[in-house]
């Protein structure tokens, strides 16, 4: 094919953009096809093209698309059409589509923290399997750790908590329809921390716009920005915000921990299985003149542990939250976002109004504040205040759902996962039932979202592809670790909860092969009672 000259070449641009526009919906019937998957399918338009769409009147998400470029193949990533654009007001977003090798398939990434950035990078590994990726910065530009100024706008407040995830979703599956005149065969959503509190938001609210979602350690940014994280940073922070633990300190009780519980699952390798069946008594590491020391804490570190193992209560001994920091995870309690986590949501996100200038987290009231932060929950999280999750219309539509957690999360606790997945599963027929299209993974020894010493990384992706496209329900994914240099430590399997990996007591104890799925001789009710729970439907006999 010839090249064009430059002035030909935009000339030809401009009528492709301009009949790009008035055939938005003028061609429905080709829009209503859903694409084939694993096709190599090619554009139906050029990249640069995409910039004159007008996609203003896209109904519940005006869109204004801002720049478009080729993107030339390479290091195993296909040609892209790189779109970015925005969402009325602020949500802005970017789109990656293969120009001539797209599977089929619509892939959508989550946010961290505050969020604040597009985090296109983190569909890298999608792109590279020839899927249309987005990603969007949640309404608000902002560092994702610290103070979120932005929250003093309605709007931004509205988008972060749950319309960006899906109006993103809508504006940027409009674009891939239009960009490859077919819709995607299939849609899937990864998150994890904030995106894992997004994953769990659009099951709940949005069930139509994705059919696979993968949620790891879901911060639902409500209970935990107004009374989880200014718990921690409360006992874990001294008056001048320094750490009440040095890093020395944290690892005399991590090591102490470990000593009590590594071997209750019959297997010494630095790994709890279940911090629930650790018994551990932080009091047996104070030093006995309760001053700190080499070897042990002192008389108010243990106290700090205790509380924060414990987790929020107000002065009645409620429970604010549904559990604290567990066994295994104090290696990471020293994090820099103790601090700005806390701090900026109590002074930005939580109130309404917002309080004054002057006012800290260590301002913050567990009695008399906990009724004003009502609306932030409703708001931020997946579950409104005194109500339980109901995913029903999403099982109803056939999605599929993959949660998973660390055990060692130093960021959210894991119980907060076990009870709302037990929350899910008490209403939606059973255990048992759920599981055909809801199954939780808990990670022995896994910080938050990644770390720790224990296999920590994991490819969900097959499994949900797998489950949605041919109906095979993940029954088990291999975890690895690995040291500095890159080479395998050791893998080891993760199973569907309540089951969990069991040694054969024969193998070679770092090999995946070694470890079988297991079942706990009793089931325990994960459900746990506290201020904002749901009104029970059955017995709590879950951890008080």
């Amino acid at each position: 094919m010839t090249r064009l000259a430059p002035r030909w070449r935009q000339l030809w641009i401009g009528i492709v953009a301009c009949y790009a526009a008035t055939a938005w919906g003028s061609d429905a019937a080709a829009q209503g096809n859903k694409a084939s998957t694993d096709a190599n399918l090619t554009a139906k338009a050029v990249c640069e093209s995409v910039v004159a769409w007008d996609l203003s009147r896209l109904d519940g998400a005006p869109t204004s698309i801002t720049a478009a470029k080729l993107v030339a193949a390479a290091n195993g990533t296909p040609e892209y059409c790189d779109i970015s654009g925005y969402v009325q007001p602020q949500i802005q977003f970017q789109l990656r589509l293969p120009t001539k090798t797209w599977n089929g398939r619509y892939f959508q990434v989550g946010c961290g923290g505050f969020c604040g950035g597009v985090n296109i990078q983190n569909c890298g590994d999608v792109l590279a399997k020839d899927f249309a990726v987005s990603a969007n910065n949640m309404g608000h530009v902002g560092h994702f750790l610290r103070d979120p100024l932005w929250g003093e706008s309605e709007d931004a407040r509205r988008d972060y908590g749950r319309r960006a995830t899906h109006v993103s979703a809508i504006a940027s599956k409009a674009i891939v329809e239009k960009f490859y005149g077919a819709k995607p065969a299939f849609s899937y959503f990864r998150g994890c921390s904030t995106g894992g509190r997004e994953g769990l938001m659009e099951a709940q609210h949005y069930p139509g716009d994705f059919d696979g979602i993968i949620a790891g350690d879901p911060a639902f940014a409500g209970r935990l920005g107004a009374i989880a994280n200014t718990w921690d940073a409360k006992y874990l922070l001294k008056p001048d915000n320094t750490p009440v633990m040095s890093d020395a300190t944290l690892q005399v009780l991590h090591q102490a921990v470990i000593a009590a519980c590594d071997g209750i699952d019959g297997v010494k390798d630095g790994i709890i299985m279940d911090p629930r069946a650790c018994k551990f008594d932080v009091k047996t590491v104070r030093c006995k003149d309760g001053n700190e020391g080499a070897t042990c804490l002192s008389e108010a570190q243990v106290a700090a542990a205790l509380k924060v193992y414990d987790g929020p209560r107000n002065s009645r001994g409620e429970r604010l939250f549904p559990g604290g920091e567990t066994f295994g995870s104090e290696g990471a309690w020293k994090g820099d976002d103790r601090l700005t986590l806390a701090d900026g949501a109590q002074r930005f996100l939580n109130f309404t109004p917002n309080p004054p200038t002057s006012f800290t987290y260590r301002d913050f009231d567990f009695d008399a504040d906990i009724p004003k932060i009502k609306d932030a929950l409703t708001r931020y999280d997946p579950v409104a205040p005194d109500t339980a999750p109901d995913l029903t219309a999403f099982e109803a539509r056939g999605g599929k759902l993959i949660l998973y957690h660390g055990w060692a999360d130093q960021g959210v606790s894991p119980l907060n996962t076990l009870d709302y997945y037990a929350q899910v599963h008490t209403r939606q027929g059973g255990l048992d039932k759920t599981r055909n299209w809801f199954r939780l993974f808990m990670v022995p020894g896994m910080f938050h979202c990644r770390g720790g010493n224990a296999p920590n990384t994991f490819d969900f992706m097959p499994a949900v592809m797998a489950w949605v496209e041919k109906g095979e329900a993940p029954n088990g994914v291999v975890a690895t670790q690995k040291d500095a240099s890159g080479a395998v430590m050791r893998q080891r399997p993760l199973f569907a909860y309540p089951q969990f990996a069991a040694y054969d007591g024969k193998g070679d104890v770092n090999a995946a092969a070694s470890w079988k799925a297991a079942t706990p001789k009793k089931l325990t009710d994960d459900r746990i009672d506290w201020i904002f729970g749901p009104k029970a439907t059955a017995p709590q006999t879950g951890e008080q």
